[in-house]
Formats: structure tokens, sequence, C-alpha cells
């Protein structure tokens, strides 16, 4: 009892944290959201739609701010509110009324809570509540609306509390928790042992689990219990369980692919099976590990997304390459949280050193006119512009081109005919963020028949290859050059009919050769498909 009455004095619902300010900041094209505290407390972050809101819920606190709302219009918010609840007075709500609905990040600063907004917005004026005029919030709801259920993979509920412990005995923690948090806590015959521990202001669960790994013990919880043991000690007892059979269909996953996933959380007793014909996984196991499974299907069996690559190979005249306006350094290239900024070579240089330029544009469209006015005078042509859909972060390959065959003799002496494909042959695996940006894994290889060596049965065939991994916007294209050759022309001129006469005709005949630099330049356009 004794040990009881000091752990109650020690375990303290955290209510002490006290809301000083609201802060608006810039930081590298985001905007970040500080709520500055005198002590750490247990906020969760959710967004809203139309309008479009961000919520911030912050237990075991109070501040002067509740019953304001501020004009902020910075950075994508366009003002901020603070309220508070009759029925719970240690939570407030703020919530950010947004120009538009974002992606954001949280995170704690010492004391502060920071919810950063990736907005990509210019640079603006720090702002702070505390600086600015408010106007009356309207009046408090008395009990906390529902908030959209946070998932529980990545959720952390219960009460805040504090504790501060010397060598506690585990067993009278766990006791004394089970009565805080209401629950039923149930420990195995090996729980036993000491535990030190100071904590401050975070949800119990957080707490159980903290003890618990501290002290060398996991924990399951079942409807209505939870049950505390060794590790080793839940497993027997979940597989001493009756075991069952289920079948988990999947709509979108190649069940082939995610067996190997499955068995690996199979216990000794357990079978997983696949059935090609209705895309299941058929599995024999206990319950504990069913809904594991259930819930691995339920992450990985979800629609592939998509993204359609326009390609385009042109021909073109290197001097008219240069006024298409592409980026070279892909300046233009950016994420609103990874920027790229990759040198490459100003002076594209001769094809098989293995050098190339990457570079961009915003869109094919604005260059397309020009390429057809070069096409027109003869300064470029296209060689090839195929569509390719590929499978997110699966390969899809584009190739155009040509296949010779020559004979040769194999080994034997026999005739046998090889082949050679040259042309331009692109591969590339799509990567979607969750920004829908794409990462583009790209090798492009382009290759060229020798004729003289061709005719003289020793075909000799070069090849410039490109390896590359860029960041592109959904719907921007990525330009690849530096493929350079020379190409030779030779023209006749002369009098019509005299100059085809054999020896005397080359008195009226004048032979021309040019030669000129010519650029392959590779245009990657990706689309995310959206159903």
């Amino acid at each position: 009892m004794r040990n009881m009455f000091i752990f109650a004095l020690l375990i303290s619902v955290a209510g002490g944290a006290v809301i000083s300010d609201l802060a608006v900041v810039p930081e590298e094209g985001n905007t970040k959201l500080i709520i500055k505290s005198d002590a750490p407390f247990v906020a969760s972050t959710f967004t809203l739609k139309d309008p479009a809101r961000i919520v911030v819920d912050c237990s075991g606190v109070s501040s002067a701010l509740v019953g304001k709302t501020f004009p902020v219009n910075a950075g994508g918010i366009k003002e901020l509110a603070v309220t508070g609840f009759s029925e719970q007075p240690d939570l407030i709500r703020v919530v950010g009324k947004l120009d538009r609905d974002y992606s954001f990040l949280t995170s704690t600063v010492d004391n502060d809570f920071v919810v950063t907004l990736l907005t990509g917005s210019s640079a603006f004026p720090e702002w702070l509540a505390s600086a600015s005029t408010a106007i009356p919030t309207a009046p408090a709801p008395t009990t906390p609306p529902v908030t959209p259920t946070p998932k529980p993979a990545a959720t952390i509920t219960g009460r805040p509390i504090s504790i501060d412990l010397e060598n506690a005995d585990i067993l009278t923690v766990l006791r004394a928790l089970s009565e805080y948090a209401g629950v039923n806590i149930v420990a195995g015959k090996d729980v036993k042992g000491t535990v030190t521990v100071r904590l401050h202001n975070i949800p119990w669960r957080q707490a159980l689990e903290i003890i618990l790994k501290a002290s060398g013990y996991a924990y399951r919880e079942d409807p209505g219990v939870i049950r505390v043991d060794t590790a080793e000690n839940l497993d027997k007892q979940d597989y001493d369980l009756p075991t069952t059979s289920k079948i988990y269909k999947l709509e979108f996953a190649d069940p082939r692919k995610l067996l190997n996933k499955v068995q690996a959380m199979l216990s000794p007793k357990g079978k997983a099976n696949v059935d090609i014909r209705t895309n299941s996984i058929v599995v024999t196991e206990v319950q504990p590990i069913h809904d594991k499974i259930k819930q691995l299907v339920r992450l990985l069996d979800t629609p592939t997304p998509q993204v359609e690559i326009m390609a385009k190979v042109v021909d073109i005249d290197v001097s008219a390459s240069r006024g298409l306006g592409i980026d070279w350094t892909l300046k233009g290239l950016e994420s609103r949280i990874v920027r790229a900024d990759i040198a490459s070579n100003v002076n594209p240089t001769i094809a098989g050193y293995g050098v190339f330029n990457v570079g961009t544009v915003p869109s094919l469209a604005q260059i397309n006119a020009t390429i057809n006015i070069l096409e027109e005078n003869g300064k470029a042509h296209t060689i090839s512009a195929p569509r390719v859909t590929a499978v997110d972060n699966e390969k899809a390959r584009v190739l155009g081109g040509q296949r010779f065959g020559f004979p040769t003799r194999d080994m034997s002496g026999n005739t046998v005919i090889q082949f050679y494909t040259v042309g331009t042959k692109l591969e590339v695996t799509p990567h979607i963020n969750s920004l829908e940006e794409v990462t583009m894994e790209i090798h492009a290889e382009v290759s060229e028949l020798d004729k003289a060596s061709a005719l003289a049965g020793r075909p000799i065939v070069t090849t410039s290859e490109a390896d590359t991994k860029v960041l592109v916007k959904d719907g921007n294209t990525v330009v690849i050059g530096g493929f350079i050759r020379k190409k030779k022309t030779k023209s006749v001129h002369g009098i019509p009919i005299l100059k085809s006469i054999p020896i005397l005709g080359a008195l009226f005949r004048e032979t021309t050769t040019s030669i000129e630099d010519r650029e392959l330049l590779i245009f990657l356009t990706p689309t995310i498909i959206r159903h």
C-alpha cells in the first residue's frame, strides 16, 4: 500500500503546459506554424476540406489565446483561431484556415510543436500572434467535435501522464497504470524486477511501451485486456490457440509476389499457399497471426499507380539545338521538399565517350513548333515518337531502330546469321512520390552501324550509353542530349546529260562534300494516369 501511495503521488495528469504564442515563419519555400509552450505537450494534427484547414489539438495545456482569432494572410495561412472545450478544459484546438489544401509534416523542437506546411511559397515576414490584433472567436463548443480517426499504426493514444520512478517494482507500476487508464492489465508469471524511469507529459500507452521495452517485456492487446509477458511467452500463447484457414483474395497485388511476405509472419504451425485461379492466398494460422496478415494485405493490396511516358527522339543540327531554350543545369527542376541542381557539361561531346547532358523544359509543346520549323528546313528529323505506359516502380522499355543480319561461321565452321540491332534504346523506371512528382531512372543507348565495315563483312557498331536519375514534376519534360556524330554529305552539281558521260563527264560536273555535326536529343515526358 505504501508503494501504491508513493506511485500515485509521482503520477500526475499533464496540465501544466501553457501555450504562450503562435508564430508563422518561412523556411526554404515552406511555411512553419509554431505553437510555443513553456513545457512539452501532446498534440495531434489533421486536415479538413471545404474549406481547407489545418487542425492541431493540444492536450494537457492552457492558454490566454483561447477565444481569439488572428488574421495572418501569409505563407498560405489566412487566419488562426484558438478555441477551448468546456467539458475538457485541458484541450485546446488551433485551427488554421488555408488558401488551399497542403501536405504537412510535424515535429517537436524543445517545448514547441511545429507544423510544416509544404506550400512552396515565396518568403514572407515572420508573423506572431502576440504582435497582432485579435478578433473574438465563436463560443467554444460544450464537447469536443468528432475528429477523423488516425491510423492505428501511426498513433499513440491515451491520457497524458508524468512519471518519476526510481527502482519501482514493475508489477506495482503496471497495477497503477491499470487503475490510472481504466484498463485491465494481466502480467505473466515471468514478469518481475524493478524499473527506473522519468517521463513527462506523454500518453499512458506510450509510457507503457517505454517501461516494458526498458524492462525487456512486450504486450498484446486483446479485447478488454492487455497481456504483459516476454515476447517468447506471448508468441507461445498465441501458437497454442486453434488454427483456422482463411482465404485472402487480392484485387491488385500478385499473390506470388506477396506470398513470401505472408510466410515471414507465420508461426511454426502456420501454412500459406497461392491459388492462381482466384488470385488468392490461402492461410492456415492462429487468430492473432491472421489479424497481422489481414492488416498486411490491406496495406499492400492497393491499386498500383501508372505513368504514361511519351518519348520523342529527334536528330537535329547542333547549332539549332542550342536555340531550343533547354535548361541544361536543371535549375527549373524542383520539388517542394527536394531540389535538384545537377551540373552537366555545357558543351556536348562526341558520341561514344559516355558524357551527356541532362536538361528540362516545362512542356514539350513549347518547343514542338520550333522543331517542326527545323524539320521543314532540313535542320531536324524526328526518328521516333513512341508512347508507353509503365507501372510505378516497374521498368518500361522502348526500342526504335533497325535489325541487320550478317553471315558468320560458328565454332564448327557452319554458316550462321548473326543479328545486330542499332538505333535508340530507352529503359525508364518511374517512381511516384506523395507530391505527385516522378523520379525517373533512365538508361539511354544510341548505336550506329559503320556502313563501310558492314560492306567489308566485319560490322562495327558504335554505341553511346547514358544513365541518370532525375526528379521531374508531372507533365514536365526531361531532355537528354550530347549524343553527337558527324554527318558527311556528298552532292553532285553539273550540266544534265553531259555530267553523266564516262570520263568526259568530269569536265561538266562538280562534286561537293559537306560535314555537319548532328545531335540526337531524347525527350521524355511522364504523365501520371489518374482514374
